[in-house]
């Protein structure tokens, strides 16, 4: 029942990471503030996500 909540937790944590290597290696931005507002947010969405998935589901 809570499966497409486990999904979008991963794609949430996959987008996340994603965002912040290829945004960092294209602009040569390793420490902007911006992209790791937007990174943190994604990756603990995911990761919280995860473990209520997981939670529920048992």
């Amino acid at each position: 029942m809570v499966r497409w909540l486990w999904y979008l937790s991963w794609i949430l944590l996959t987008i996340g990471i994603v965002f912040y290597f290829s945004w960092s290696f294209l602009y040569d931005a390793w420490t902007d503030i911006g992209v790791y507002s937007l990174s943190i947010t994604l990756i603990v969405f995911g990761i919280l996500g995860a473990l209520l998935a997981r939670v529920e589901d048992q």
